[in-house]
């Protein structure tokens, strides 16, 4: 003889399926929540992103390579981050220790240059970052750029957007 098969739901059963549903609904609803049309992403407002770049301790002569105009390009990704719009070349200054006093003292190097870049760069921004195609600005950040006929390495002293 055969049984057959009966569903049998109680209260209790029905209340978890209703709660499972209802959380299924919610979570659809929540990742569609932005409006466009299943795109989580938001790409953000274009702008036009105005940052410092420090490049210090440049060989003598390398800093005065630096036009406005050059395109730069990070040395890693190869990712473009930015066009000059103005360059300023100071001497660069090293911390180094007073042998009578014990104090820490700033010290011009001869030979050396620091040059403090001011760059454009295309970008989006979201509110909580400007990226540019993968590259996020941020102030305090390290980068290693090319330009035509140089390199260095500096410090993002400032960003504006």
């Amino acid at each position: 003889m055969k049984s057959k098969f009966k569903l049998r739901l109680n209260l209790f059963d029905i209340v978890i399926i209703i709660l499972a549903l209802a959380a299924g609904f919610l979570l659809l609803r929540l990742s569609n929540a932005d409006g466009g049309g299943g795109t989580v992403l938001n790409p953000g407002k274009q702008l036009t992103a105005r940052y410092t770049l420090e490049l210090s301790n440049l060989p003598l002569g390398t800093a005065e390579l630096i036009k406005p105009g050059d395109r730069l390009t990070e040395v890693v990704e190869k990712r473009f981050v930015g066009s000059v719009v103005s360059v300023e070349i100071t001497p660069y200054l090293t911390t180094s220790k007073d042998t009578y006093t014990g104090d820490f003292i700033l010290t011009e190097v001869p030979e050396r240059r620091s040059a403090v870049i001011t760059l454009d760069l295309p970008a989006s921004d979201t509110g909580s970052e400007i990226n540019a195609s993968g590259f996020v600005l941020r102030g305090g950040i390290n980068l290693s750029v090319t330009g035509p006929g140089y390199a260095g390495v500096g410090l993002v002293i400032n960003v504006e957007r």
